[in-house]
Formats: structure tokens, C-alpha cells, sequence
């Protein structure tokens, strides 16, 4: 039996239209079918979007949903469009449509490989796993301008040819992916869950990863001493700071607690516990976070220089 709109849904509906919102976004999220909203446009005297006129936002997001992976295709039917139109609209925004871009959507699948243990553990601190209505699932991480080489590794881990973007006048970068198997498969493991994958609450190199992200490790002088005081920080969700916590108790690191800070939680040390645990992450690390490798190397190795957090 065909919905009956309310005069309020109309009221949503022109409004959205207003806005620019795709006619296929509105009909799913009132249950209806496209030409159920186009009568009610046309009935309220609101002329049609002609097929082709997108908004900026739009073209941008045709472009970002291109080099994320998706095909013109797909992006033409999602934004009502005829495929030569998206085609036209990449090519002259400087993007070759010719372009197939790979991608290894099984990189999280298996876990005895520490490149993806570790990566998994970047992902959950610094990435973002999300969907949409209508869309691919996502992947995509944000960083400084000063880690872009780190972006570009990820990036070759996932043997994925999709471009890294800079933004906010050079200050940062953006690498994204659109894979519903890699957002099930992290989400799986245990992205934005209270419970963590067994085997990668194991992994000195998942935990490895989730310092590079959220984490912190330095050294300082106290007083005259010669050696430094190394420190560690890590800054989170409690439930994945409680998991760490018991990471260590497994390898004899006992004492540390979590602590409410603002609106997360945190875990800190210094001195011997702090050296153990950057030891026990970083020493013989097939990947990790270059600046905060060297950092590592130099607080195990050097005692005469005082360092700064990283």
C-alpha cells in the first residue's frame, strides 16, 4: 500500500530540496519513491533539479567518492546522473576517469602479519571506520602535514593507488577508502567496541600502533642527574585502556591505572615502567610512526641530551 505523506513530511521535503539534498536521499529517508517526491515538489511549485546541477558540496563529494574507490557508475546513479556527466565532471576537475584504482581489501584479514596488527592499531586511535545510507563503507585517516610519509605507508600497505589530499593551507592530509569488506573487518576486530580481537590484544604490535596514534613518549633531566627520566603517555577510550593495561600485566608491567582526563581517559608513567614499555613496543618494530621511532631509539640509547614529548 503507497504511503500517504503528511503535510509536515512535505513541509521536510521541499525543504530538503531547498537545500540541495538528491531526491534519492529524500525518498529513502521518508520510505518513498523518487517520483512520490518529485510529485510532491511539483505540486508545491518547486521546479526539479536538472540532471547535472550539483551543488559544490556534491562535486566535491563526486570527486572524493571517485579517488576513494568508487566507480563513476555507481557515483552517477547515486547522485541521479548520467555517467558521462560524473566523467565530464572528473575530467575537468583534473582527475583522469580512466584511472581503476586497487586496492587490497583483504589487508586486515590476516593477523600473524604485524604490518597489519600494527596498522589496525593506528586505524582505531587515528582513523575513522564509518557508512552511510547509500554508500561504501569508509576508511580514512587524518594527519599533520610533518606524518604525510606515514599516510603514504599506509597507503602502500593497503597496495592502494587512491590519493593522499592536503588541506587547511598545507597543513594537514587526508588518505580515504571506500571498502565494505576493510569496515567490516575492523569493526569486526573491535573499532569504536568495548572488546578487542584476541589476538590483536596480544600484539605488542597493534599496541604499538595505537601509541603512534594516540600516545605520547619523551625524556627529561631531573635536577642534575646525567641519566633521563623517560616518560609514556597514552590518551583514549577507557575500555581500550584497560585492554593495554592488561597487555602489560601479561609481560610484568604492573602499577599503572587509567584516569579520567576532560572528556577521555589516559594512562602515564615515568622512569623505569615508562622505559620498559617503550622497549617492549618499539625495539625491533617492523612498522611504526618514524618520529616517534627515533624518539624510542634515542631514549634507550642516548643519556645526555633532554628530549621533548612526541
Amino acid at each position: 500500500m503507497r504511503r500517504v505523506l503528511s503535510s509536515s513530511e512535505q513541509d521536510k521535503i521541499v525543504e530538503l530540496a531547498a537545500k540541495g539534498d538528491l531526491t534519492q536521499d529524500i525518498a529513502d529517508r521518508f520510505g518513498v519513491t523518487r517520483q512520490a517526491i518529485r510529485n510532491v515538489l511539483r505540486r508545491r511549485g518547486v521546479p526539479g533539479r536538472r540532471v547535472g546541477k550539483l551543488t559544490d558540496e556534491q562535486r566535491r563529494e563526486v570527486v572524493d567518492r571517485f579517488e576513494a574507490g568508487e566507480k563513476p557508475a555507481d557515483i552517477a546513479a547515486a547522485f541521479g546522473l548520467a555517467e558521462p556527466s560524473v566523467r565530464g565532471l572528473l575530467d575537468r576537475r583534473g582527475v583522469d576517469p580512466r584511472v581503476n584504482h586497487t586496492l587490497r581489501e583483504d589487508a586486515f584479514d590476516d593477523l600473524s602479519d604485524p604490518r597489519a596488527c600494527c596498522w589496525a592499531g593506528f586505524v582505531f586511535t587515528d582513523g575513522s571506520v564509518s557508512r552511510r545510507h547509500g554508500h561504501k563503507g569508509s576508511v580514512s585517516i587524518g594527519l599533520a602535514i610533518r606524518d604525510y610519509g606515514h599516510l603514504e605507508s599506509f597507503r602502500n600497505f593497503l597496495g592502494s593507488t587512491h590519493a593522499i589530499s592536503v588541506s587547511n593551507q598545507g597543513r594537514t592530509c587526508q588518505f580515504s577508502v571506500r571498502s565494505d569488506h576493510l569496515v567490516d573487518r575492523l569493526l569486526e576486530l573491535g573499532r569504536y567496541s568495548d572488546k578487542i580481537s584476541t589476538r590483536l590484544f596480544f600484539s605488542r604490535d597493534f599496541w604499538r600502533g595505537v601509541v603512534d596514534g594516540d600516545g605520547s613518549i619523551g625524556a627529561y633531566r631531573v635536577g642534575n642527574a646525567e641519566a633521563l627520566r623517560p616518560q609514556f603517555r597514552l590518551c583514549g577510550r577507557e575500555a581500550l585502556l584497560t585492554h593495554f593495561l592488561d597487555f602489560l600485566d601479561v609481560h610484568g608491567i604492573v602499577g599503572l591505572s587509567v584516569r579520567p582526563h576532560k572528556s577521555i581517559f589516559n594512562v602515564g608513567t615515568n622512569s623505569g615502567p615508562a622505559a620498559e614499555i617503550i622497549e617492549l613496543l618499539y625495539v625491533g618494530a617492523v612498522v611504526a610512526l618514524p618520529r616517534k621511532a627515533e624518539m624510542a631509539w634515542r631514549i634507550l640509547n642516548e643519556a645526555t641530551k633532554d628530549f621533548v614529548m612526541l
